[in-house]
């Protein structure tokens, strides 16, 4: 299932870097997540990665991502993504 708009707002400057994690209280399976930029934006371009996962003895899911601005301005995002199918 997709994803869009998850997470508060985050303003990244050129070269500022966010860690990023979401949890289900089941396992998904694969999931990659990615910046959801929003406008405006003053030239950033967010690249995500580092995705991993930590799986809980109770059963939760975890998943981890960093989001990095490379680029020339700044500008807002949260989390957009989902899982493979």
């Amino acid at each position: 299932m997709a994803f869009n708009n998850v997470g508060p707002l985050t303003f990244l400057a050129p070269g500022q870097t966010a860690f990023w994690n979401y949890s289900y209280p089941s396992d998904h399976g694969t999931q990659f997540a990615s910046a959801d930029v929003k406008a405006p934006n003053q030239g950033a371009i967010h690249m995500a990665d580092q995705q991993s996962k930590r799986k809980e003895n109770n059963g939760n899911a975890t998943y981890f991502v960093q989001i990095h601005n490379r680029g020339i301005g700044g500008a807002f995002h949260n989390l957009q993504g989902g899982g493979m199918s």
